[in-house]
């Protein structure tokens, strides 16, 4: 039913609006403004939450298409004018959307009685144990299309990380917003990679020699070719290196070959002197990890799982896990930072920088932030400029947590040196005393 005020209304658009957000969007948020009496509302803490719906949006504005009313409120949205609740407008003909700023509902005609005065601005708070995400949080997460349950899963490390720190804040939102928006771009670049096993996929020929190497007669890898290929085609499993997957599954079958009746591999303890077989270091050089990058992590994966304990027949595939999510932040932090810039002199790593040391590194959080002065001090002296400034602390703070910790091992174009006792204590001494400039500016990756 058409409501009387509706036909033909006209619609006063200010200059300054106009010019601040563009004339379509100062027609569009103008138009929302007079619809506002009208419109069914739902209140939630802090913010009302307003419907119009495709009807009542043609009436005022019959010189638009659903598309371009679309196009003008997603603009409104980027520019902070609007918050948007709904699925697009073009497919649901649903406008949900609330005002920066309007916490309450207008009146509709008579004067009210004034409302009590509302404080200037609310006060900082710490994170409470059971802190949710609020409606206008979600929503906004929603339109950058991140899965409900993807956001579900980052809010128990999110609650940690903040109620560990302490630290007030006035809207824990916004920092939960910026945090699922980084994890779900990094997830999204990892799944991109992955591809299904193509249909005339047959493995590389360094693969069908490392093999050959590794003992393993051609009969046997022919035989378990036809079996990989069937059994993955029907899977529907996508992967990053499908050589690696085939070498993996060729050497299962071929130890189980070898040894049917007893475990070639038994559980043992993480030791101070571990190190990484070659073949552990060949899977690393496939997924595109640099040897050398993967060898300065080496220490804070042995002093993580020396202070876990626990046995472990997979510590190479563990080790391999624990590089590739390293590597992965480091090349996220230079792809989010295409041009490099000098340190500022009130630099602090961020949120996720942070949160990458507490709980994927180990390191103490505390211990983390002494180094941030002396930090800044090198790099400003330097006067260099890196396109991620928190990558290469976390590269920093590795290195000093390894020191403190007396992990540093030897090593050279990134493998374990091969010595006796005397000499791998040697290389540990000239590995610790390497100085900071060359930790950090290493380059070759």
């Amino acid at each position: 039913m058409k409501h009387p005020l509706l036909p033909e209304r006209p619609l006063s658009i200010s200059p300054t609006l106009a010019a601040t957000l563009g004339l379509e969007e100062a027609v569009l948020l103008t138009a929302l403004g007079d619809l506002l009496p009208f419109l069914s509302v739902e209140s939630h803490p802090g913010r009302d939450w307003y419907t119009a719906d495709g009807e009542q949006l043609h009436q005022l504005l019959p010189f638009w298409q659903p598309a371009d009313i679309q196009r003008v409120a997603t603009s409104l949205r980027n520019q902070g004018a609007l918050l948007l609740g709904s699925a697009p407008y073009g497919s649901s003909e649903l406008l949900k959307f609330a005002l920066p700023g309007e916490h309450t509902r207008p009146a509709p005609a008579a004067p009210q009685q004034p409302a009590p005065q509302a404080p200037a601005a609310h006060s900082a708070n710490t994170i409470g144990p059971g802190w949710q995400p609020d409606a206008e949080t979600m929503a906004r997460i929603a339109q950058l299309g991140v899965p409900e349950h993807f956001v579900r899963e980052q809010l128990p490390e999110f609650v940690t990380y903040w109620r560990e720190r302490g630290e007030p804040r006035h809207s824990f939102g916004s920092l939960f917003l910026k945090q699922v928006k980084s994890k779900w771009e990094a997830f999204r670049a990892t799944a991109q990679r992955k591809q299904p096993l193509p249909q005339d996929w047959r493995p590389s020929e360094e693969t069908l020699r490392k093999l050959s190497d590794e003992g393993v007669p051609s009969t046997f890898v022919r035989r378990g070719l036809q079996r990989f290929v069937d059994y993955h085609r029907s899977s529907g499993k996508q992967s990053i290196s499908w050589d690696l997957e085939f070498n993996d599954w060729v050497m299962e079958d071929w130890e189980k070959q070898d040894a049917p009746f007893i475990e070639k591999r038994k559980p043992t303890a993480m030791t101070r002197d571990w190190q990484p077989s070659e073949h552990t270091w060949e899977q690393l050089r496939r997924l595109a990890i640099n040897p050398n990058f993967a060898a300065e992590v080496l220490p804070e994966f042995i002093y993580k799982w020396l202070e876990r304990g626990g046995h472990s027949a997979r510590w190479g595939e563990l080790f391999i896990e624990y590089a590739r999510e390293e590597w992965a932040y480091y090349c996220q932090g230079i792809e989010k930072n295409p041009v490099a810039k000098p340190i500022s002199r009130h630099w602090q790593p961020g949120g996720d920088c942070l949160s990458h040391l507490v709980n994927q590194c180990e390191i103490d959080r505390d211990f983390a932030l002494s180094l941030v002065p002396e930090f800044i001090i090198y790099w400003r002296g330097q006067n260099a400029a890196r396109k991620s400034w928190d990558a290469v602390f976390v590269r920093h703070a590795r290195h000093q947590w390894a020191e403190r910790n007396k992990l540093a091992i030897g090593h050279s174009n990134g493998k374990p040196q091969h010595t006796n006792n005397d000499n791998q204590r040697s290389d540990n001494q000239r590995t610790r005393d390497r100085s900071v400039l060359d930790i950090v500016t290493d380059t070759d990756w």
